[in-house]
């Protein structure tokens, strides 16, 4: 196996040389063309990847379901609106263990419930 030379962007998901990154890029993981990104754009993707990285997690604990409803109120919408469906998610099934067969079944309920 070779070594892979370089650093991730957390912002773009790729990795860059050594040379994409300023003295604090290499810190905190934001390549140079990343850094000149607005502040709000960068901002929305990085709520979003911890929003995912929320589900993807074997238990969304009750700190991480308080982070939510923080989120859940932010101005910028698309990432309230995540966060909203990331919210009702940890509210019916927080272990990761049958989520996806717990979530369709209660969907399939409030379908039949609704006709």
């Amino acid at each position: 196996m070779t070594k892979r030379h370089g650093h991730y962007c957390r912002i773009c998901g790729s990795l860059k040389p050594n040379e994409a990154f300023s003295g604090k890029g290499h810190r905190i993981h934001v390549c140079k063309q990343c850094a000149r990104l607005p502040k709000e754009e960068r901002e929305e993707i990085e709520r979003k990847d911890e929003i995912f990285n929320y589900l993807r997690q074997s238990r969304i604990s009750d700190k991480n379901v308080s982070r939510l409803r923080k989120l859940a109120v932010s101005p910028n919408e698309r990432v309230a609106e995540l966060a909203g469906i990331a919210l009702q998610v940890a509210e019916i099934k927080p272990n990761k263990k049958m989520r996806l067969k717990e979530l369709a079944r209660s969907v399939s309920e409030n379908l039949v419930a609704s006709n």
